[in-house]
């Protein structure tokens, strides 16, 4: 049976929990976050959401963040608590095809602000009103604070959520069907996220578990459904920021044993 965002998460922390699950490598260098320590930070974005921010299982939360760890962190917490994420509907198309000044794949920031109760965003997004809630998370893997001045009533995440433990004790609906994105209006269950990937075999020989280089350019919907199908079969997903250029000696290091491009 095909695992949900809470059955990925429980496998992560009793199976291997200490082998890696998400490698990025940014601008300011490498990190590796194992099945364990992603459940940390997706437990902490998780009691954040619901301690601060009062989400619940009837929330959308929308997303002007671009493909990165802490995005994909951010998500599966949205899960966790049963919020559905929101997307703008330029989200599952390259961004060759977008506003070349649009960087990390996202579309125009109405698109994704106009549909949630809560906003996560990388920008300092002006003029959100209650009861809608702005939250600022810095992209820096070891940032401490937002840089820079916070909007009016917005939190800054990375100075909230290391105060928030690292164990989630709610539960979110645990079903196939449950709605996980709403992308231009559409909602896509996990199912149906998983369905639109496919793992290639290495070299016509699967390799289980797999290591899954997820090109630059891909839309934080591939993201999300590349994760969710990488860790439906227990593999290693890495992520390279745009700009990173993605070498040989990156491939080896990481034993990358395939690679997907937006879809």
């Amino acid at each position: 049976m095909p695992r949900t965002p809470a059955g990925i998460l429980a496998h992560m922390r009793s199976v291997s929990a200490s082998s890696p699950r998400l490698v990025w490598h940014g601008a300011d260098g490498r990190i590796e976050l194992s099945g364990r320590v992603f459940d940390n930070w997706v437990a902490k974005g998780a009691n954040l959401l619901v301690d601060e921010l009062d989400a619940s299982d009837e929330t959308a939360v929308a997303f002007d963040l671009p493909v990165h760890w802490k995005t994909l962190a951010l998500a599966f917490a949205c899960w966790q608590v049963g919020a559905v994420v929101v997307l703008d509907s330029d989200s599952d198309r390259d961004t060759d095809d977008r506003d070349p000044d649009d960087r990390g794949g996202r579309g125009g920031a109405a698109d994704v602000i106009g549909g949630g109760d809560i906003i996560l965003s990388s920008r300092a997004v002006p003029g959100i009103e209650p009861p809608r809630q702005l939250v600022c998370v810095a992209l820096g893997s070891l940032a401490m604070r937002w840089d820079g001045p916070l909007p009016p009533g917005a939190i800054d995440f990375a100075a909230e959520v290391r105060s928030h433990g690292d164990v989630f004790f709610g539960s979110a609906a645990d079903s196939g069907d449950a709605p996980l994105v709403s992308v231009g209006g559409r909602l896509v269950t996990g199912a149906e996220l998983l369905d639109s990937v496919t793992l290639p075999a290495a070299g016509g020989v699967s390799a289980h578990p797999a290591t899954v280089l997820l090109e630059p350019g891909s839309g934080p919907l591939r993201a999300l459904a590349v994760a969710i199908a990488v860790w439906q079969d227990e593999g290693t997903l890495v992520i390279v920021d745009e700009g990173v250029p993605v070498t040989e000696s990156m491939m080896a290091g990481e034993r990358i044993t395939c690679r997907l491009g937006p879809a």
